[in-house]
């Protein structure tokens, strides 16, 4: 309901209430009457001014909601949290590697913002935040091998697999707290499988950005 619809409805309620004056008009011939009748239109008169009180009140309040509410969808949508996200997987095994080879994700599904670079398999944070990272390895039994996740050459996560009978995968995910220019990749030891079969990628790493701060 707008302001000038309820200042209105509540006038008209004011002035439908307490019919004193028209009252007045039309009785004349008695003085006790009119006597009473003037004290009757006193009251009339202050009740009115107590419900006109009332009715600035309630305007200045629907006043007050309306203009949140358009300060509210005036928002500053600048302070959006950037889309950084990126998947890969290896499509082909690498065979054995020595330790601290760095792993290079030849199927790179996903890469919003390009932070990921496929040509030397680090992801470089292009803002300061919270970011969560997860990688998986599969081998199969008899190829032990395992991953090392590095930020900035510190191993922050590390998973192994080849280690029971049949395929098997090892895999985690982590969060890291970023600022600009940081690095993360994967290392891998031992034997590092990639496709079992076509479609069946499952040793790969991704990661997105959380929080920009």
């Amino acid at each position: 309901m707008g302001l000038k619809m309820l200042k209105t409805v509540l006038l008209l309620l004011i002035g439908y209430c307490c019919p004193v004056s028209s009252f007045l008009a039309t009785d004349s011939q008695n003085p006790d009457d009119i006597q009473y009748l003037h004290l009757l239109l006193s009251d009339e008169k202050a009740e009115r001014m107590r419900l006109q009180t009332q009715v600035d009140k309630m305007a200045s309040a629907l006043q007050t909601v309306q203009e949140q509410m358009e300060t509210n969808h005036q928002c500053d949508c600048s302070n959006k949290t950037p889309i950084i996200a990126f998947r890969t997987e290896l499509s082909k095994d690498l065979g054995t590697v020595s330790s601290n080879h760095v792993v290079i994700f030849d199927e790179v599904d996903l890469n919003l913002g390009n932070a990921y670079d496929p040509r030397h398999g680090i992801f470089t944070a292009p803002v300061n935040g919270t970011y969560l990272f997860s990688m998986a390895l599969g081998n199969p039994t008899g190829h032990s091998g395992a991953f090392f996740m590095k930020q900035n050459s510190q191993t922050i996560e590390y998973a192994i697999a080849g280690h029971t009978t049949g395929w098997n995968m090892g895999g985690v995910t982590t969060v890291a707290d970023l600022t600009v220019g940081d690095d993360v990749w994967i290392e891998g030891e031992g034997y590092i499988s990639g496709a079992y079969a076509h479609i069946r990628y499952h040793t790969g790493f991704s990661g997105t950005l959380i929080h920009e701060y």
